[in-house]
Order: C-alpha cells, then sequence, then structure tokens
C-alpha cells in the first residue's frame, strides 16, 4: 500500500487519491511512467508536484529516512506504512505496564517489545534472569525504523518519553497506533476485546487478565511473588505479540476498504507504448 499512496502529497485528498487510482495509476512506478494520465485528473500544474513529491518520497524509502515519514506522513493513513517501508525485523511492537494513568507522575513497571522473530520484556527495578533493565530499551528501540502499538498515542508514548525525559529520550520513528484505524472499521472496545471480535485467541492462563490486575500483580511482586513477576511478564508479551496478528487484520481490511474498490488495473504500456521518465 506504501508505493501505491499518493495521500502525503500536499493538497492531496481521498477523492483525487481514488480518481488517480481509478484512472489506473495504481503505483509510484505508473505515475513516473505515465504522469499524463495524472495531467488528466488534477491538472499539469499539480500533476507535476505530485511527481516531485512522490520523488521525494520514493528516496526517502530508499535512503530510510524515518524522520522524513515521521514528518510528512498523514497521522490517520500510517497504517499503510506496516507493509512496504521497512521489514517485519524492523518493526518493534511496543505495549507498557504502569502503576497508574498519569504519565510523569505514575511509573512504567514493564515496557514489552515483540518483532518477527522474538518477544522480551524490560522491567524496573531488578529484572529476573533472561530479561532486561528498563533503561536498556531507549538503546534497543534505536535498531527498529517502525513502532506500533495500541492506543500508545495517548498511553505508551508519553509514558516512555517521560520516563527517560531525563536522557533527552524521543521517538524517531514514525509510530502507528492501530487504535484508530481498527475503530474505523467498526471494531470497538478495548485491545482484548477488539481480539476477540477478529478471533485472536489468548492462552488461557492470561485469557481474561485486564490492565488493572497488571498494576496488582507489580505490586505482589515487589513484596516477593515470584509468580505475580513471571504472570505480569507474560501478560505484556502478549500484548506485544498479539499486535502483530491485530495489526494484519487491520491492514488488511483497511487495504480492502481503501484501494481495491476504486483501482482500475490498465496496460498503459499496451494502448499507448513505453512514455518517458520525467524522474
Amino acid at each position: 500500500m506504501l508505493t501505491s499512496s499518493f495521500i502525503f502529497a500536499k493538497g492531496m485528498t481521498d477523492d483525487v487519491e481514488r480518481a488517480l487510482w481509478g484512472r489506473g495509476l495504481t503505483s509510484w512506478e505508473l505515475l513516473r511512467r505515465h504522469p499524463g494520465e495524472a495531467h488528466e485528473v488534477m491538472g499539469p500544474a499539480r500533476a507535476v508536484k505530485l511527481v516531485e513529491a512522490v520523488g521525494e518520497a520514493e528516496q526517502a524509502r530508499q535512503r530510510g529516512e524515518s524522520a522524513w515519514f515521521k514528518a510528512n506522513w498523514p497521522e490517520r493513513e500510517l497504517w499503510r506504512l506496516w507493509r512496504g517501508w521497512c521489514s517485519e525485523h524492523e518493526i518493534a511492537l511496543v505495549d507498557i505496564e504502569t502503576t497508574g494513568l498519569t504519565p510523569g507522575y505514575d511509573q512504567i513497571t514493564v515496557i514489552g517489545l515483540a518483532d518477527a522473530s522474538s518477544a522480551r520484556v524490560f522491567v524496573a527495578g531488578r529484572p529476573q534472569a533472561g530479561d532486561e533493565l528498563l533503561e536498556r530499551f531507549r538503546e534497543v528501540i534505536k535498531g527498529y525504523r517502525l513502532v506500533v502499538t495500541f492506543n500508545g498515542q495517548n498511553f505508551d508514548i508519553p509514558f516512555i518519553e517521560k520516563q527517560f525525559r531525563e536522557a533527552n529520550f524521543h521517538f524517531e520513528i514514525p509510530h502507528l497506533d492501530l487504535l484508530w484505524p481498527a475503530r474505523s472499521l467498526g471494531l470497538n472496545g478495548g485491545l482484548k476485546d477488539m481480539e476477540k471480535q477478529i478471533g485472536i485467541e489468548r492462552p488461557s492462563d492470561i485469557k481474561e487478565m485486564r490492565g488493572i490486575e497488571a498494576i496488582q500483580l507489580w505490586g505482589a511482586w515487589k513484596a516477593g511473588d515470584q509468580a505475580a513477576y513471571k504472570r505480569l511478564t507474560t501478560y505484556c508479551k502478549a500484548d506485544c505479540v498479539n499486535l502483530k496478528d491485530f495489526a494484519e487484520h487491520v491492514y488488511r481490511r483497511k487495504w480492502e476498504k481503501t484501494f481495491t474498490p476504486f483501482a482500475k488495473e490498465v496496460d498503459f504500456d499496451r494502448i499507448k507504448g513505453q512514455q518517458l521518465t520525467i524522474f
């Protein structure tokens, strides 16, 4: 979906993007090869600016310039970066557990991070064998190019940045918050509710667990309960790991809703022959 997108260009609207797809311009490559089709949709001046914008985006993608996508990609369309922007191993699926709901007052107890090959936790205080210190997260996240959360815009990201404010830490990569595209598809409730609605299952021992219990488990662990620590970290990892299947579901349905009904396949080479590039 990334290289089928024009929505990031200045002045672009949903209707114009759909008109471009309907004209057969369903990729950056097709726009490059057949810019005249864009002229018919939006006029020569705007079409030239679109070609320039797409050229800039393509260069940023090839160079892996996270800052460009963070600054220029529309927030409501960040779901399109799930595929095509970076490899699966460069996507960080993140979730946190805390002592309460107020960033800057309450503290993070656990940060979970999963990717295509593993899930790990960063724990405040004294992590157990195999887990890592909370502060280590700041360095690890530098190896990723997209961070994915559920309700992270309002919760996880502000909490993490305030937790590490003395180190002047800020996320420098694009952030896909799955809450908003999921709601646009008609899913409702929290992450666990939405998982049930689309058929994602959790292990039976944490199936009915919610965030309030995570706060209680942290208190029990601080009092020496090893089983509480295990249950808490298992729960946090599950929140991260499940984000992958959840993101796949949201991405597929958003693609089918946003792109498929409007895109038209046109064999320009057969109709017109090869055209010169203007990139």
